[in-house]
């Protein structure tokens, strides 16, 4: 009998990479038009705002000005999520080994929701910091105040404007939105996941695990997203004015005595249905990549176990 083998680290890496890589390039309009819309201090909201926004783009730029700051997201999102699925799969096991210590019991299996919000928050926040600089270039060549053609030419700009300080503008509002959001979710998700499946045991139903994954993704990304939007809001609005949002308690106090309550979830609709759909997609993605690796790994090893007559000759 052969012996299950777990994905190694370069697995996790690659799959990482492969779901962000996609759900960057296929989601890029929606971040772009929320950045577009986040930029503005005033103006409507809802459906005529998104769709004004949308028709000033490909008025300015054609259809592929949907796509404007694609690369940026690129160097951003795919090793950011390679990392942060590095950062998870690595955090998991120490989380575990610690749980089962502290319970004294060594056959546990499970992670607590305290520690899968642990795990989340902290994979996502490492992930987050070494990217920030990324992160800037990404947002600040969204925006239409920002005509970077190259981008070598936006990184000489920003180092210009603000030395290695400018590449970490708003790393503070990041995390505060990156942390929770990622705890949050890690923890619905697997919430979410472990119901799916006790109702489908339950009704005797067969329930595909990507179907599964997609629900749980989803689901958990979409409740994230509205609880930690008021910072992603600041975190806009920091990286792109920075000499009007200097620090994180002075953008909250500017947003809200200028735009009110309201204010904060500027482009909430697009950033939610953007981060339902990546999450549900990422999730899928990765762990599909995961199986299928665990598979062929468990295959070879099986077909390498000698048979009876092989060993009687042995």
């Amino acid at each position: 009998m052969g012996v299950d083998k777990k994905p190694g680290s370069i697995v996790h890496l690659g799959a990482g990479a492969l779901s962000g890589v996609t759900s960057c390039v296929l989601l890029q309009p929606f971040d772009l038009v929320k950045t577009r819309l986040q930029q503005q201090g005033s103006g409507g909201r809802g459906i005529s705002a998104i769709t004004k926004t949308v028709q000033n783009i490909i008025m300015t730029d054609g259809a592929r000005g949907l796509w404007r700051g694609t690369v940026p997201s690129l160097i951003r999102n795919a090793p950011g999520t390679s990392l942060y699925f590095y950062f998870l799969n690595h955090t998991k096991g120490f989380c575990l080994t610690a749980e089962r210590r502290l319970a004294r019991d060594p056959t546990r299996v499970k992670i607590s929701a305290t520690g899968n919000m642990i795990i989340g928050a902290s994979s996502r926040a490492f992930a987050g910091f070494l990217l920030m600089p990324g992160t800037v270039l990404k947002v600040q060549y969204e925006s239409s105040l920002y005509r970077y053609t190259g981008i070598l030419g936006a990184v000489n700009e920003i180092w210009r404007k603000g030395g290695m300080r400018g590449f970490f503008i708003g790393a503070v509002p990041t995390a505060i939105r990156d942390a929770p959001y990622a705890g949050l979710y890690l923890l619905l998700y697997e919430a979410i996941k472990s119901q799916e499946r006790a109702i489908a045991q339950k009704k005797n139903m067969l329930l595909a695990e990507t179907t599964v994954t997609m629900v749980a993704g989803v689901a958990a990304g979409l409740a994230a997203s509205y609880i930690t939007q008021p910072f992603d809001m600041v975190k806009t609005r920091m990286q792109l004015c920075p000499q009007d949002y200097r620090t994180v308690l002075q953008s909250f106090g500017k947003i809200f005595s200028e735009e009110s309550f309201h204010g904060f979830f500027r482009g909430i609709s697009l950033r939610v249905l953007r981060k339902g759909i990546q999450a549900s997609l990422v999730f899928t993605l990765y762990e599909w990549v995961l199986r299928t690796s665990a598979h062929k790994s468990n295959s070879s090893s099986n077909s390498n176990v000698p048979g009876p007559s092989a060993r009687l000759k042995a």
